[in-house]
């Protein structure tokens, strides 16, 4: 990618606006980043990238069960990126820098702005929880520079460079990529709401149960048919059941062995 494309402008131009919002009151963790994801009170830098893909209409994939996309634990963002084919050692535009500071884990992530083109091992972020002070729980939304041998390394996902994007009602949309596999259309948490809910992400998973026999409506809505075959399928795999499609229940369900 040469420069950022209109997925990657997008989420920058969500994440900018971002810049200086602080936690309220200071040292207590409780944002707005917390209250959107479910979790508050909380170090929140995962749920500010996580908040800001959402915002600008290309959430990640449901990284940790239970959150609406995303994730609030930065290793869990780092074990999807290497299981799927994300991880980067070089940062672009958009990427989601996972950093160590010196520790064996990640312990924080940000938003890469911008690339030197002069120096690539050096970066401009947007950072959520950061400050001059404190690299990792400092209370704010800032623009840092930062360097790559802080970094463990990169999750680019998928949505950057094939612009697949949800549609904001949360039905799905792969009129900008027509050769998206159907076990890649995953991006949010399917689970019976009344009104149903409805996509193509749906309609995928449907035509996948039907290769186990489910004999599905493949019409794009989870209802109660639906439902019943992700349960059956749950059990079937020594799954948690609970009758939602998170990642680990839709992984499963184009495991066909």
């Amino acid at each position: 990618m040469s420069g950022p494309n209109n997925v990657v402008l997008a989420i920058l131009d969500t994440a900018r606006k971002e810049i200086g919002v602080k936690e309220s009151p200071p040292g207590s963790n409780r944002q707005k980043y917390g209250e959107w994801y479910g979790v508050n009170g909380v170090p929140w830098c995962a749920q500010f990238t996580s908040y800001v893909f959402h915002k600008a209409g290309f959430p990640l994939p449901g990284i940790q069960e239970g959150a609406p996309s995303g994730a609030a634990y930065c290793p869990y963002i780092e074990s999807y990126a290497r299981k799927n084919n994300q991880w980067h050692a070089t940062p672009q535009p958009g990427d989601l820098a996972l950093y160590h500071f010196g520790k064996n884990e990640a312990v924080h992530i940000g938003i890469v702005e911008s690339v030197p083109a002069h120096n690539k091992r050096t970066f401009n972020a947007i950072e959520g929880n950061t400050s001059v002070r404190s690299n990792d729980n400092g209370g704010c939304v800032m623009r840092r520079a930062r360097n790559v041998n802080q970094c463990r390394g990169f999750y680019r996902p998928r949505i950057l460079s094939t612009g697949y994007r949800p549609n904001p009602n949360g039905t799905g949309d792969d009129s900008q990529n027509s050769n998206v596999h159907p076990k890649d259309k995953y991006y949010r948490l399917i689970e019976l709401k009344i009104p149903f809910m409805e996509g193509d992400d749906i309609k995928a998973w449907q035509i996948q149960m039907n290769w186990f026999q489910y004999g599905l409506d493949t019409d794009g809505v989870y209802g109660i048919e639906s439902q019943k075959a992700c349960l059956d399928l749950q059990r079937k795999r020594n799954l948690f059941v609970d009758g939602v499609i998170g990642p680990n229940t839709w992984r499963e369900s184009f495991e066909r062995d």
